[in-house]
This record gives structure tokens, C-alpha cells and sequence, in this order.
């Protein structure tokens, strides 16, 4: 049984044989079913992968919801004449303060008292206790209570635990989200213009239309969650300060936070409030809050919620009590702030994308086993999952034997870099084996000479360098935070030395194979080229012929130019820190050469280290130059220097690089954060050339597509040129 909306699969049988075996109910359950198994699964895949780049998608989900919150800002800025740069750059900071000084008056108001703001909540629970007990109610009610008060506790436990885990993972959360509101609000509307430019018109003006509502209604309830929140903080710190209720600000700051997270939020900070104003101020103040936060939320509900949300989120309670533990369970309290926004993203944009995933309008029939979108949507999803499964298995491969896969991708990246050198020795008259062996012995022993130096200049001086930036970081009196930064910057540096010390031999022979490697793909890369390309036909062979020389090019010139930025910036590390008679000027030099190979972050580390040593033991006078030149070297490498170079270079975005930078440390620890960015800027290059390679049409002389059906064959009127998995 066929119909204008079914594809022909193993799994959707379009002949009758056997049809009276299966009823037609249970035929059409399991077409539906397997489409959305793969579609679900491909969910989860994707999920996993966010969890594990937990700090990329914290930074993202951070960046995305403040530039919702203030795009429309950006928007009027440019309607009155303001360049893109111009009017990002201005909101951002806006925005950024208005983020720093809600983290600041955190930190000052609420964590100085946490300590005694726990052990009151907990004597407000004793007194309950204890007032129960006395009432004489029955057991079970007393359980129940028992288990409310618990639930309380394990919410303030995990809220304390997440205040005062790793700061350094907050602080570079915060740091990549705010450079990725930038970039959002600055190009954001050109990378949806790009991402959405090769679908058909009628598919994008959809989506641009309900991405448009999405976001409006997102940002619009973040602003006007934010009016509420501080509305419920200013009231209740009023109410708390008139009935002689002490830490009356650290609560304040709590119901502020609180009020982010839809029902959970309030009724546990209000709750929190009523035991500590019960152990503070006794249970007739308790009584008096209770009825002035109730009057306040009506007043609230029904004049001021209005005018505030207008018509913003409209997401039914059910689902967002389901969210609400999802996002806190995959990504801290993060997750629960933004589960909800999150979630009406995805509900405003859901229709564009099935119809979308769908056919032209006109073109849309109402019958059928399956429906158009959903049968794309599984079968993209199941080839999806094929493909991430490949991926997949080769990251582990190269994880589980990196002596075998470290000196091929160090090999391929030297010899693309030295190719050049390589090809103007065989134009003076030398042969291929003789231009590899002195390309490759130079380098080598430039190479070597660097490590040597890095080695002597280190060894003696990391623990010296880390407690004198630690030292600094506590003189600046610029908060914990700091401190922390600098500690774990510090045993960052103190474990690596330590593993390259203790894995010394098999860097070597890590080092030796790369060697060896570049020498030979220096030597026979032109013959293993031309082999390939002697096995591919047609468009295929002048697709891979043009994209390899471009891959090569591009490693060439993002090694050059981020060799050239590292040096530029050791030396000047070096020269000024020596100027400025600081200490451990040559050991923070060679640090900023090989931060320069990490963009943008690396620079900013190692630039801050001797900042912190100009603090620790340097004069006044010290500290203002090391600060000034901190400041200039990152505004100038960052927004001009680093940006020309990749741009060139690589050809991507600079909010790309820093997403793909702690995701590739993620992955591959250090050697991932130094090649994620040319890997990604090779693949931005060739990822067209390697798709045609697997397109199984190809285009003949005449204009007609090999491997079509011919005219009057018979078609389904989806015309997707899928298949599903075949059983087994």
C-alpha cells in the first residue's frame, strides 16, 4: 500500500505481500516510531555532546541570554545612525556591568554571611521541629513536613555548593559568554542570514519570521523577569528590615535569584525567608511576612505581571516543572535559569521547522503513513547518528593510541607549514629527498632549541612564578575570584610541567616519529597525491585537486601568522617585564609564546601572570605600565592583529574560534586547543569537497544526472532520495 506522502523502505513495505499478516494500525505505529527513535536518539547524541563541552555550552547559553535580553537596544542604537561594532561594543558593556555589579553585590552581601546565614535557616528548621511536635500532629503529616524541610536544606546544600565550586570555570564562562554577546549582537543577524541561505525562500522567510517571535518573546520575558525578580528582592528586604529580621540583604539577593527560576524558585526562597524569620524574629513575624509576600504577589499577578511579560512566554506549568530539574541536572544552576527560556525558544520556532521540514505549501497533501516532516526528520536523523558514530569512533581511536595519531596530525601540520620552504630549495636545484631532509632538519632543530629553552627557563622557576602571581592576585585586593584564577592558572602550569618531566620519553618518541613523518610527506606527498587523484574521476578529481592545496595553504598561513603573533608577543613580554626590572621576565616570555598559539585566551593568561608579578614586587609606577600594557597588547592583538591573521588565515568567525578553543581542550586536552582552530578552518574550506565525494550523482556531458531514474519511471511525491535502515 502506497500514498503520496510514504517513501518506499525496507521498513515501510509498499507492496502487498504479507500485508494481511500485520494490521494496518501496528504497519503505520512502527513507521512512525522508528523515525522518532532516531530522531530522540540524535536529541540525546546532541545533549551528551553539550554536557561534555559543559563550559562551551554554558558560555553560549550565558551569551544567548543576555543578547536576547538586550537586542532591542542594539537595534534602536543603529536605527539612530550607530555602526554594528559601535552599538554591540557599547550594549555589551552595558550589559556586562550590569551583569559584574549582580555578581558583586552577590559576593559582598551574601557570601560574607553564609556561614551564619546556613546555621539560622537550620535553627529555623529545629524550631518547626519542635512546634510540630508540640501541635501533636500524626506521623504521617509529620513526614511529610519532614520531607518538605529536607527538600529546603538539599536545595540551599547544592545552592552553596555551586556559589563556591571552581570560580576559575565561572570566570571563564563569564569571560567567553561576554565575548560572545559581542559577536552575537554585532553579527548576529548575519550568521542567521548565512546559515539559513541555502534553504529555499519560502523555508527561510519562515523561519526568520518565527526566529524573529522567538526571540522577541525570550528576551521580552527575561526583561520582564528581571522587573519582578528585583521587585520581589526591593519589597521583601523592606518587609525583612521593618520586622527586625536580620540578614535581611543576603535574603534579598536570594529571592532575586530565586525569582529566575519559575515556581521552584519562589516557594523555596520564600520558605527559606520564613524559617529564618522564625528563628530571627519568632513565629508572629513569620506571620506578618507571609501575608504581606501573598499581598505582594497579588498585587503583582494582576496589575503588575501584566504590563511587564505583556504577551512573552506562554509555556504551560506542567512542562516547566519538567524542565526545571532537566536543566539542572545536565548544567547546575545555569541550567536552571535558562530551562525555561530555552524551552520557549523551542515551542515559538517548532511550527517554522516542521514546516520547514515539509513540503512547499501548495504542495502538501493531507494523507499518507507518515507525514512529510517527520519522515525527513528520521531519516536525516538516523544517517545523523550514522555519521556522529564514525566521528566518534575515530576520536576514541585517536584518544586510546595517541603515540600512533599525535606525530600524523604534528607531521601533517609541520609538513604544510614547511612545504614552502621545501619547494624554493627544489627550485635551486635540489632534489625532493634532499629539500624534506633540510626542511626537516632545520625546523627540527629549531624545535629542539625552543624546547631546550623552554625547559632551562621553567624548570627552576614555575614554583617561584606561580606563587608570585598567587601573591600579586591577593595584594590587587581584587577579590577571591582573582585569587583563584591565579591558583588554578598556577597548578595548571605546576601539573604540565610535571607530566612533560615525568612522559619525557615518550614525547620524545612522539617528537622523533613527527620528525620522521614530515620528512617523508616532504619527500613523497607529491607522488601520494597524485596517486589519489589518479583514482578519483570527473568533478570529483578537480573538487579534492583545488581543496588540497587550499587545506595545505591554510595551515601554512595560520601557522605562520600565529608563530609570528607568539614571537611579537614573547618579545615584548620580555622586553618590558626586563625594562621594568621585574623578575621571571625570560620564563612568562616563553609562556606567551606558546599561549600565543591559543588565540586570544592564551595571550590574555600569560599577559595577566606578569601583571600580577608587577604587583607582587614591583612599584607603583610598575604596576601602571605592566597594566597599560596589558590592556593595549590584548584590545590590539584581539580586535586587530588576531582577527587579520584568522580572517586570512582560517576564514572564521572570531566567536567560532573561542567556542572551538575550550572544546578542543575538552577533547584533546592541550594538543586540542592548539590545532582546533586550523583543523576547523580546513574544514570550512574543504567540508563542500568532501561532501561531493560521497554525492552518488555526478553530472554527465550532456547535462543529465547519472544514476537518475529515467523519465516515466515511477516517483513518490516526497521526493526524498532516502532509504531507512534495512532490518538487521
Amino acid at each position: 500500500m502506497t500514498s503520496s506522502l510514504q517513501v518506499p523502505t525496507a521498513l515501510d513495505p509498499v507492496d502487498d505481500d504479507g500485508a494481511d499478516l500485520v494490521p494496518g494500525w501496528l504497519r503505520r505505529l512502527a513507521a512512525i516510531g522508528w523515525r522518532v527513535l532516531a530522531a530522540l536518539a540524535l536529541g540525546l547524541v546532541v545533549v551528551g555532546l553539550a554536557v561534555t563541552l559543559s563550559i562551551v555550552t554554558a558560555a553560549v547559553l550565558v551569551a544567548l541570554i543576555i543578547a536576547a535580553t538586550f537586542v532591542p537596544a542594539v537595534r534602536r542604537l543603529r536605527a539612530r545612525g550607530w555602526g554594528r561594532t559601535k552599538a554591540a561594543l557599547a550594549v555589551t558593556g552595558v550589559a556586562l556591568f550590569v551583569v559584574v555589579v549582580t555578581l558583586s553585590l552577590l559576593a559582598l552581601a551574601f557570601a560574607p554571611f553564609l556561614g551564619q546565614f546556613v546555621a539560622t535557616v537550620k535553627g529555623g528548621v529545629g524550631d518547626v521541629e519542635t512546634w510540630l511536635a508540640d501541635l501533636g500532629l500524626p506521623p504521617v503529616a509529620t513526614e511529610v513536613i519532614d520531607r518538605a524541610v529536607g527538600a529546603i536544606e538539599a536545595y540551599l546544600g547544592a545552592l552553596v555548593s555551586q556559589l563556591v565550586g571552581p570560580i576559575a570555570n565561572f570566570v571563564t564562562v563569564l569571560i567567553l559568554g561576554g565575548f560572545l554577546t559581542f559577536f552575537l549582537l554585532q553579527d548576529g543577524d548575519r550568521g542567521w542570514n548565512k546559515l539559513i541561505s541555502s534553504l529555499d525562500a519560502w523555508r527561510a522567510e519562515a523561519l526568520t519570521k518565527r526566529g524573529e517571535v522567538a526571540l522577541e518573546r525570550v528576551g521580552g520575558y527575561l526583561r520582564g523577569t528581571a522587573v519582578m525578580a528585583s521587585t520581589d528582592a526591593i519589597t521583601d528586604f523592606i518587609y525583612l528590615t521593618l520586622l527586625g529580621v536580620p540578614l535581611a540583604a543576603p535574603l534579598a539577593i536570594l529571592v532575586f535569584l530565586g525569582g529566575f527560576i519559575p515556581y521552584i524558585g519562589g516557594f523555596i526562597t520564600t520558605s527559606i525567608m520564613l524559617l529564618v524569620t522564625i528563628n530571627t524574629a519568632g513565629p508572629t513575624a513569620a506571620l506578618i511576612l507571609i501575608s504581606l509576600i501573598v499581598i505582594t504577589n497579588l498585587f503583582q499577578g494582576n496589575i503588575l505581571a501584566p504590563l511587564v511579560y505583556g504577551r512573552t512566554v506562554d509555556v504551560h506549568p506542567a512542562l516547566v516543572l519538567m524542565a526545571l530539574p532537566a536543566g539542572a541536572a545536565l548544567f547546575g544552576i545555569i541550567g536552571l535559569f535558562a530551562a525555561l527560556p530555552i524551552v520557549a525558544f523551542i515551542l515559538a520556532i517548532t511550527p517554522a521547522i516542521v514546516d520547514a521540514l515539509d513540503r512547499e505549501p501548495g504542495a502538501r497533501t493531507a494523507n499518507g503513513m507518515v507525514p512529510t516532516w517527520l519522515d525527513r526528520l528520521g531519516q536525516w536523523s538516523w544517517r545523523g547518528l550514522v555519521v556522529l558514530g564514525i566521528l566518534g569512533v575515530v576520536v576514541q581511536v585517536a584518544v586510546a593510541i595517541p603515540t600512533v595519531i599525535v606525530p600524523i596530525v604534528l607531521a601533517t601540520v609541520f609538513a604544510a607549514t614547511l612545504a614552502p620552504l621545501a619547494g624554493r630549495l627544489r627550485t635551486r636545484g635540489m632534489s625532493h629527498g634532499r629539500a624534506a631532509l633540510a626542511t626537516t632538519g632545520l625546523s627540527a632543530l629549531i624545535v629542539v632549541g625552543i624546547v631546550v629553552l623552554t625547559v632551562v627557563s621553567m624548570l627552576g622557576s614555575v614554583n617561584d612564578m606561580v606563587d608570585t602571581s598567587i601573591l600579586g592576585a591577593i595584594r590587587a585586593g581584587i577579590g577571591e575570584s582573582a585569587v583563584e584564577v591565579a591558583r588554578s592558572v598556577g597548578n595548571g602550569l605546576l601539573q604540565n610541567v610535571a607530566a612533560i618531566v615525568a612522559n619525557a620519553a615518550l614525547l620524545g618518541v612522539v617528537f622523533l616519529l613527527a620528525t620522521l613523518l614530515t620528512f617523508y610527506f616532504l619527500r613523497d606527498g607529491h607522488r601520494w597525491w597524485g596517486t589519489l587523484l589518479d583514482r578519483l574521476s570527473g568533478s570529483r578529481r578537480e573538487h579534492v585537486a583545488v581543496a588540497g592545496p587550499r587545506a595545505a595553504g591554510i595551515l601554512e598561513g595560520y601557522m605562520a601568522g600565529t608563530a609570528a603573533i607568539s614571537v611579537f608577543g614573547a618579545v615584548t613580554q620580555w622586553l618590558i617585564m626586563v625594562l621594568l626590572g621585574l623578575p621571571l621576565a625570560l620564563p612568562i616570555a616563553v609562556l606567551s609564546f606558546f599561549g600565543g598559539f591559543i588565540p586570544y585566551i592564551g595571550s590574555a593568561v600569560t599577559t595577566l601572570l606578569g601583571f600580577l608579578v608587577a604587583i607582587a614586587v614591583g612599584s607603583t609606577a610598575d604596576v601602571v605600565i605592566m597594566f597599560a600594557y596589558t590592556i593595549v597588547f590584548n584590545i590590539v592583538q584581539g580586535n586587530f592583529v588576531a582577527p587579520l591573521v584568522y580572517g586570512r588565515a582560517v576564514s572564521l568567525h572570531p566567536a567560532i574560534v573561542l567556542m572551538a578553543i575550550p572544546a578542543g581542550g575538552a577533547i584533546a586536552g592541550i594538543l586540542g586547543m592548539f590545532l582546533v582552530v586550523p583543523f576547523l578552518g580546513v574544514l570550512a574550506a574543504t567540508w563542500r569537497t568532501i561532501l561531493h565525494l560521497f554525492d552518488p550523482d555526478e553530472p554527465s556531458a550532456d547535462g543529465a544526472t547519472l544514476g537518475a531514474p529515467p523519465p516515466g519511471a515511477p516517483t513518490t511525491a516526497t521526493a526524498l532520495p532516502m532509504e531507512a535502515p534495512a532490518p538487521g
